[in-house]
């Protein structure tokens, strides 16, 4: 097994990211709900991650936001980075009703993938 930093498929939409700031921050393309904190960030390279490395990135997520995409991308908040190119992402942050009932419905789809796998 190697260490080299894995680029995503660029096809994978990022829908949610969970946040240095913990919380969870849902993709919108039209106008968020009313009241919302929202997320602007920009994804880093592969390079830029390997750059920094887990603890850099740890270091760097206490003095700005940073988020992990379901794309497996890093999110660095709109500010800190240049945009040029890269992957944005805009989401506004779930309840903690939503959270909630988003964390049900991820672990009761890993379940059935589980159990579909075993089958196989």
């Amino acid at each position: 097994m190697t260490n080299r930093p894995r680029t995503p498929p660029a096809e994978i939409e990022t829908d949610l990211v969970l946040a240095s700031d913990g919380a969870i921050y849902a993709r919108f393309d039209e106008e968020p709900p009313a009241g919302r904190r929202v997320f602007t960030g920009y994804a880093l390279t592969a390079e830029e991650r390997a750059k920094h490395g887990t603890r850099g990135l740890l270091r760097w997520a206490c003095l700005q936001l940073l988020a992990l995409g379901s794309d497996g991308c890093v999110y660095v908040e709109d500010g800190v980075i240049e945009p040029e190119g890269r992957k944005e992402f805009r989401g506004y942050a779930l309840t903690p009703e939503e959270a909630e009932r988003l964390a049900r419905e991820v672990h009761r789809t890993a379940f059935n993938v589980t159990i579909a796998a075993q089958i196989k």
